[in-house]
């Protein structure tokens, strides 16, 4: 029993450890040149967080200097204390000046004073961990952003620390693609921390998913087949899909400005395969969409969502007819049907007395049609789609 309760309160030590640095403070100072006076160089520069203190005296040199500190946040401190004082100068003058921030480790990311012998900047180093609509699942070539940091580190699979690259060391803020990094990953999880040289602070991690193709190009314009019906739009993509692993797309459309969702994955009749890269989404309502995508795995491993773009469907104008008999003037002038035909696709063709679809023929409006039986007769004309007037 004894055992026992030492390892467990062994454990709970090491837990609390742990948790001591999870969050870092950086504090950089910048040191005026010369600000004392008459030699006494007499000048100081503090601040307080919690149980740390930070306190710089006066820059005697020509140049200015830049002074790191760092350490982490082991209490629950609520505020920041500043001072800064001066011990007067050739007039007599002292310079005080004195602040305070507000400071809530959750939300804090830096904060800046400015004092008699010089500047601190304080920067949290604690990664935000993304919060809706931003994601931790992401494809080699997505954008990451990392804020409160200064220099990075990355570890694929759980195994070796590596530094990022120079070009993202000692900034707040990086962003950066998976592919950026040396030796990346394309699948599994990849973790990032933060902290000041050799000393790091709470580790974010993130999964690694396939990427979606790029989408290249959107149909445009698309109208309606009829002026009655849906009609569709194509979409093409920077790749095809990997069919041998069971890789489909997933379609999504919602209205602009009301309506409901709808979806498709590129299995269904309403999606038509028109080549390798190239898909039609059919049966759509006229109208202005916003749209996104992305591709599921045979595994449902998913990969990365798309963007939001936007497609429309045209309402296409009605097709209409006129049918005008011609009288011969003569008992052997022709006689004949006058068709004028607008809207539509602007292709037209005509039936004449229940002909099949198949046998129709195509005129340039106006046209007349020549009859040879007297009698009354039928007229149906239709554009390339075989829309009809209604």
């Amino acid at each position: 029993m004894i055992k026992k309760l030492l390892l467990f309160i062994f454990l709970l030590g090491n837990l609390f450890v742990y948790g001591q640095t999870d969050y870092g403070i950086l504090v950089i100072s910048t040191l005026s040149p010369s600000r004392g006076w008459d030699g006494s160089h007499a000048g100081s520069l503090s601040l307080t967080l919690g149980n740390h203190s930070i306190h710089k005296s006066s820059n005697t040199g020509d140049q200015e200097e830049i002074e790191y500190d760092f350490f982490y946040v082991t209490d629950n401190p609520t505020k920041i204390d500043y001072r800064s004082a001066t011990a007067g100068n050739k007039n007599g003058t002292d310079c005080q000046i004195k602040d305070s921030t507000p400071f809530d480790i959750t939300t804090f990311s830096r904060d800046g004073f400015g004092g008699c012998i010089g500047d601190f900047e304080v920067l949290s180093l604690n990664i935000p961990i993304p919060v809706y609509p931003e994601t931790n699942q992401k494809c080699v070539e997505d954008v990451i952003t990392l804020k409160n940091g200064w220099n990075w580190q990355y570890q694929f699979d759980g195994l070796n620390w590596a530094p990022f690259p120079s070009q993202f060391q000692e900034k707040a803020s990086i962003s950066f693609q998976l592919k950026d990094l040396p030796n990346y990953k394309t699948s599994g999880d990849v973790r990032f921390r933060a902290g000041y040289q050799q000393q790091f602070a709470k580790i974010v991690t993130y999964n690694i998913i396939p990427c979606s193709p790029r989408l290249d190009h959107t149909s445009d314009p698309n109208y309606t087949t009829c002026s009655y019906s849906n009609g569709s739009v194509t979409f093409t993509f920077s790749r095809p899909l990997e069919t041998a692993k069971g890789e489909k797309f997933l379609f999504n459309r919602v209205p602009v400005g009301n309506g409901n969702p709808s979806s498709a994955t590129s299995e269904e009749p309403e999606v038509e395969k028109i080549s390798a890269l190239s898909y039609k989404w059919k049966n759509i309502p006229a109208g202005v969409y916003n749209f996104k995508y992305q591709t599921q795995f045979g595994n449902n491993t998913p990969s990365t969502v798309s963007p939001v773009t936007k497609f429309e469907i045209k309402q296409r104008t009605a097709l209409t007819f006129t049918a005008t008999a011609v009288q011969p003037v003569c008992s052997t002038d022709e006689k004949g049907i006058l068709i004028t035909a607008t809207g539509g696709s602007n292709s037209y063709y005509y039936l004449l007395d229940g002909e099949p679809l198949a046998q129709k023929h195509a005129f340039t409006s106006p046209h007349t049609i020549k009859i040879t039986i007297d009698g009354a007769h039928k007229v149906i004309v239709v554009d390339d789609s075989d829309c009809i007037e209604k």
